[in-house]
């Protein structure tokens, strides 16, 4: 003899049909006669009788409302209930973001990339123009490659280093962080330092390649950290060897 499992599949849905239409029935009943109680002591109360059936509008209407308050209630509560629970999610996904960032900004590599870039990189003049001082900058950025042509300079690998990162950080705070004032204050020191040393050069390889989506999250996690601060009165800081 076969066995098939369709038959053992249709006799639970089947049984699972006749729990379910007992269980409404069982509800319905229960329902009907708690109502009726709850009228006939309804109908006492208000004329002493239990059999006052002119009272039914009366005590449906007051059923109505109640349900309606209720109602009413129960959904106030429940967004309430939901948007605290958006808030802490959101809070909770904040948090973790920044953990990460956190991470990531302090690590000791990145932190001797940036480093690097303070120390070897300057601050473009308004008055100068962008060709020359993006060919000295270049110069200090591929120093040794002349001497070993498969080995990739220091600083090059810094440069690319702390533009990855900060293209990180700028395209979760583009779409996933809502970034605060808070976030900001902590956020900014690092980044607004080695983007106004990185922005020009970014800017001009962009435009020497053609390449118009070049570290685009880099750009504006560092526009942001720089008018932050200078919306805030904050000098650009200036890096000073043999300190922390």
């Amino acid at each position: 003899m076969k066995y098939h499992p369709s038959r053992k599949n249709n006799r639970k849905f089947l049984l699972r049909l006749a729990f379910f239409a007992l269980t409404t029935v069982a509800l319905g009943l229960i329902s009907y006669f708690g109502i009726l109680g709850w009228f006939r002591a309804f109908a006492v109360g208000i004329s002493g009788s239990s059999e006052d059936w002119s009272l039914l509008d009366g005590f449906v209407g007051a059923i109505s409302l109640a349900l309606l308050v209720g109602g009413l209630t129960y959904t106030v509560l429940d967004r309430i209930r939901a948007e605290y629970a958006e808030e802490r999610e959101k809070n909770k996904l904040s948090y973790e973001i920044y953990q990460a960032i956190f991470e990531k900004l302090t690590d000791p590599e990145e932190e001797s990339a940036r480093r690097w870039i303070l120390a070897n990189m300057e601050v473009k003049n308004d008055d100068e123009a962008i060709e020359s001082w993006y060919q000295r900058m270049h110069a200090r950025i591929m120093e040794g490659k002349d001497g070993d042509p498969s080995e990739t300079p220091d600083g090059q690998k810094f440069v690319k280093r702390t533009l990855n990162c900060l293209d990180y950080i700028g395209f979760i705070a583009n779409h996933y962080w809502e970034i605060g004032e808070n976030s900001l204050d902590w956020l900014s020191p690092p980044i607004a330092k080695v983007w106004s040393r990185l922005g020009p050069y970014v800017r001009h390889v962009r435009t020497l390649r053609g390449a118009l989506d070049y570290y685009i999250p880099a750009e504006y996690i560092g526009n942001l950290c720089i008018q932050w601060r200078r919306d805030k009165g904050l000098d650009d800081e200036k890096y000073v060897e043999k300190t922390p």
